[in-house]
């Protein structure tokens, strides 16, 4: 999720705001594990070994069969685990009602990642019937309960005003806490918060500390902000090979802003060489991504020959998507006229700016 904070103006254009406050996902809940699982040969398999002759291993206990087990016999953790196994569909169909259900009575049993859980399903309305208030009360209950990822959403429903009053300051007491906790997220989030100024006074350095605590435990929009901030010289010392590398990580990671920054760094040739063809399939990743901007400048290399054989009918599909993706964007104008010369069958836009992108 973005907000309207955009970066000082980059040649051309101003490329994209920080990009933290993000909500974790189930498979991004990294500040509260989840139970392990281990993997078991599935059950036809197991058919004609015959009954064990003692208590099943170890390794059996996070088995389905065992987790159900475990769970009605009131053990909240087991819940949670088999909550996400259907989540997920692993080893077991997957189904988002009994996972909300099985969330739920984790979370009822005591277990904190099964509150988070619960609070993201009722947020996003997965299984559930959507409700932002429920899904507030629950990371309320999650990050009372020490669990470092509720602590973060809440404060993202805070930032929003998603079923609770919208209060900047709160969501960064929120985010603090998630982050001393040891939450990722939390740091992160906080990161952009002093970045930002939301909730806090703006502290580009202290900002980019916590990007990089974030970053080195593997949040990679933290790793995508902390590039940010090395481009434009923001709490940090301003270097171009140190940002295009954060790019990088990021980009590998598939954050489609990490990789259109990255490709208007190599198209410039900062932080290294310059190099047309890198910078056109790192744009092409990033509109695949969904990144509006990067789509409009590859379709005007398709529309020009810059870089790519002319080609109107892929620059039309991209300009289209350019506008579709995000009318609002920076390039927006451009794009239409852009769009509206490609349909006749001209590689020019009226600008005569657009042929250097």
């Amino acid at each position: 999720m973005k907000h309207a904070y955009r970066l000082p103006p980059m040649p051309r254009r101003a490329l994209w705001a920080l990009m933290a406050l993000g909500l974790a996902a189930p498979l991004r809940a990294q500040d509260a594990p989840r139970a392990e699982t281990v993997r078991t040969e599935p059950e036809a398999a197991r058919a004609d070994a015959g009954p064990a002759d003692d208590a099943p291993d170890a390794e059996d206990e996070d088995a389905p069969a065992a987790l159900a087990a475990r769970c009605a016999a009131a053990e909240g953790e087991a819940c949670t685990g088999l909550g996400h196994r259907h989540l997920e569909g692993d080893g077991v169909p997957a189904d988002a009602a009994r996972a909300a259900a099985l969330f739920a009575r984790g979370c009822h049993l005591g277990n904190m990642n099964g509150c988070t859980m619960s609070g993201y399903l009722h947020g996003a309305g997965r299984g559930v019937e959507i409700s932002a208030e429920r899904a507030a009360s629950y990371y309320a209950k999650a990050c009372d309960g020490g669990e470092a990822t509720g602590c973060s959403n809440l404060g993202l429903a805070y930032v929003n005003g998603e079923g609770v009053p919208a209060d900047p300051a709160r969501a960064a007491q929120l985010f603090r806490q998630a982050c001393d906790a040891g939450g990722r997220g939390g740091c992160a989030n906080l990161g952009a918060s002093y970045s930002l100024g939301k909730g806090v006074k703006r502290d580009s350095r202290r900002a980019a500390r916590l990007f990089g605590q974030a970053c080195e435990a593997g949040d990679q929009h933290a790793c995508y902000n902390l590039g940010v901030h090395y481009r434009d010289g923001m709490g940090v010392g301003r270097d171009y090979r140190r940002a295009a590398a954060l790019f990088e990580r990021s980009c590998d990671a598939d954050d489609a802003n990490a990789c259109g920054n990255l490709g208007m760094m190599v198209n410039d040739g900062r932080g290294g060489g310059k190099d047309r063809q890198r910078a056109l399939g790192l744009f092409e990743k990033a509109c695949g991504l969904g990144e509006a901007e990067s789509c409009f400048t590859l379709g005007r290399a398709y529309q020009t020959g810059n870089g790519r054989e002319r080609d109107m009918a892929r620059a039309i599909e991209l300009l289209e998507r350019t506008l579709a993706l995000d009318p609002g964007t920076e390039s927006a104008g451009e794009a239409a006229k852009a769009l509206e010369m490609a349909r006749a069958g001209d590689p020019a836009d009226g600008t005569g700016k657009a042929t250097d992108k």
